[in-house]
């Protein structure tokens, strides 16, 4: 019961007609105490000399000027003073019954705080609180627009049934999922609609074996047939009533589902491309301990394949990172110019030399002035380095690898297309997945992490471009990475 409700109206008065002109207890003692110290500071001055002749005036002006002080604020105050506690009663009794507007006013000057207090009062904003009582609670017509405007409000596919399974009340996207349109299922007989996991547990809650939420997953296949979408289906009793009630919820998990399937294979793939660099190393460390000094050669060989071992493993922790941080969003991204022409010129001296021993042409066409970006310049030479250094592991001996470096008005567009073993149209896509490697047996001999894809394609969406792929099995393969060039200042 809010404070106030139980007093009766009967004899009570406004603030005007209990606001008193005295000045209040507190602000009165605040006014005598200065006077009181300054009465004891004189007196104890004229005891120490005998007498009040002996004193000196300065003793008269350092206690009256504390003294007037306090009674020249005191003055000055005192209205305002007396129309601030006026307000505050007038505040505490605001959540009582049946209060008039005049019950609220105070007495007011010109220049007052309560002259402010009676114009509030006067544009009626307590007038919900003050003159109609407690707010009244809506009537079931109104109930029942607040209930179907929340139930529209959600996405989730939401119906109410009743014992015998019957929908009496669902939202447009139960209508849409279950009878697959915005007909209303008013009526319908939900048990008609559901496949036999979901009927299992509808059936359990209606009949009371359940009387709890029950939930089931649900897998539909979607109208391509490329790939399914993962319902939760829950049903709960609703208490509170002598009839028997229960809510349906449908929810599309299918996002869900695939990101805890993801990270699942992520950790995964992980473990095992960390595992295999970690076994060797372990396995060499013994083989070089048991050789010592008695055997240089094996121990050094044993030497050799721990450091490959651990640059392998250093490459592959590297890649997480990267792909981990541009996933969180965990590292920002460092901007400034980058100057494309300097990456490729430098990455064309680094691979010269592995394309020359693999035996594949490597070809640099860049157009005679590359615009200057605006960017990470080591993120995008890394997504460069990875889809250079992937054209020549994955062509054979005797094939090309070219690069390319065209513009327009708009966008830099960097093209890498090689003769190598090309990609199935089926892994076009897939190729840009943590840890994805193809089935065809080629690839199994050639090392790799199976992250440089993603990483370059992560790059390319962070500064605004792409990275599209064009392939032919067999036959080879181009990479595209589009980048915006910076806008002209108008």
């Amino acid at each position: 019961m809010p404070i106030g409700t139980s007093l009766k109206k009967t004899g009570r008065k406004g603030v005007v007609a209990r606001q008193s002109a005295r000045t209040p207890a507190d602000l009165m003692l605040l006014a005598v105490t200065p006077l009181t110290a300054a009465a004891a500071f004189v007196g104890y001055s004229a005891w120490k000399l005998g007498g009040v002749g002996g004193l000196d005036p300065l003793v008269y002006i350092v206690a009256g000027v504390p003294a007037a002080a306090g009674l020249y604020f005191l003055g000055r105050a005192k209205k305002s003073i007396v129309q601030i506690a006026a307000i505050a009663e007038a505040v505490s009794i605001a959540g009582e019954t049946g209060l008039s507007e005049s019950e609220l006013l105070v007495a007011e000057t010109d220049t007052g705080p309560g002259k402010a207090w009676n114009e509030l009062v006067h544009t009626k904003l307590f007038a919900a609180s003050t003159t109609t009582g407690a707010t009244h609670a809506p009537d079931a017509s109104m109930r029942s627009d607040i209930a179907m405007l929340a139930l529209e409000s959600h996405t989730d596919a939401i119906c109410i049934v009743n014992q015998a399974g019957r929908v009496l009340l669902s939202n447009s996207a139960a209508n849409s999922l279950f009878g697959g349109s915005d007909q209303d299922l008013g009526n319908t007989e939900l048990r008609d609609c559901l496949d036999e996991d979901s009927l299992a547990a509808f059936d359990d809650v209606l009949s009371g074996r359940i009387q709890r939420r029950n939930s089931t997953d649900i897998l539909r296949q979607k109208m391509n047939k490329k790939s399914e979408e993962v319902f939760r289906f829950s049903v709960a009793p609703i208490r509170g009533s002598s009839e028997a009630f229960a809510v349906v919820v449908v929810q599309d998990v299918t996002r869900q589902r695939h990101a805890e399937r993801s990270r699942h294979d992520f950790l995964a793939q992980a473990t095992h491309e960390l595992r295999t660099p970690l076994t060797n190393i372990r396995l060499y460390v013994d083989e070089a301990i048991e050789a010592g000094d008695d055997d240089p050669k094996s121990r050094a060989e044993a030497l050799n394949v721990i450091s490959s071992e651990s640059l392998r493993l250093e490459r592959i922790v590297s890649g997480l990172l990267d792909i981990s941080e541009l996933e969180s969003g965990a590292r920002s991204m460092d901007q400034g110019d980058v100057r494309i022409e300097q990456i490729l010129e430098y990455l064309k001296s680094d691979y010269e030399a592995l394309s020359s021993a693999s035996g594949v042409s490597l070809t640099f066409e860049l157009s005679p002035k590359i615009p200057v970006l605006h960017g990470d310049r080591d993120k995008i030479a890394g997504a460069l380095h990875n889809l250079i250094g992937n054209a020549i592991k994955y062509t054979p001996s005797g094939g090309s690898v070219v690069v390319r470096a065209e513009d327009d008005e708009t966008t830099l567009r960097i093209t890498i297309e090689d003769t190598g073993i090309g990609i199935s149209d089926k892994e076009q896509e897939l190729v840009y997945e943590k840890f994805f490697r193809s089935e065809d047996s080629r690839v199994s001999d050639i090392e790799g992490t199976g992250l440089g894809l993603a990483f370059a394609r992560q790059v390319a969406e962070m500064h605004g471009g792409e990275l599209r792929l064009e392939s032919e099995l067999d036959k080879g393969s181009t990479f595209t990475i589009t980048l915006p060039k910076p806008k002209l200042a108008a």
